[in-house]
């Protein structure tokens, strides 16, 4: 009887520790281990970025795919491309900005849309892990175009 409680006690205490000694026990992470996780990682901005134009798409929607890096002080600079719909191919871009967590600003050079050289300019809040939805404005002489975007960290 007593090898019985000791078996049923030492099961008892094998089912209540973590496999991978990362906390949460046997019923997986606990709510704090899945923020603190999240939290980390929107904790920097430098990797892979995409973009796409969102909700109510122009025409002529428009595709950004760069990699940022932090330098000191906040800012941040990147290189990569831009792809309209319409376009038959993609043009190398440059992006300049500050990172202040949670506030992302960042500045396009390069950008061409609808055959007219523009500059691109994009600010958010980058909160969650399912990026930032803002607007991408942009500007060049007598013409100015807001487009709804979604920018997004590739994890």
């Amino acid at each position: 009887m007593r090898c019985m409680s000791i078996a049923a006690g030492a099961l008892l205490v094998l089912m209540n520790t973590s496999c991978g000694g990362g906390g949460g026990g046997v019923w997986g992470p606990t709510e704090k281990d899945i923020v603190d996780s999240l939290q980390e990682t929107i904790r920097s901005v430098s990797g892979d970025w995409s973009g796409i134009t969102a909700g109510n798409n122009p025409t002529n929607p428009v595709q950004l795919q760069f990699k940022l890096t932090e330098g000191s002080n906040g800012q941040v600079t990147g290189t990569g491309t831009m792809k309209e719909k319409n376009a038959t191919s993609a043009v190398p871009i440059t992006v300049t900005g500050t990172w202040q967590r949670p506030n992302l600003t960042l500045a396009f050079q390069g950008m061409v849309y609808e055959s007219k050289q523009v500059q691109g300019s994009f600010q958010g809040e980058y909160t969650t892990v399912g990026g930032i939805l803002a607007p991408l404005k942009l500007t060049a002489p007598g013409f100015t175009r807001d487009l709804q975007f979604l920018l997004q960290e590739k994890l």
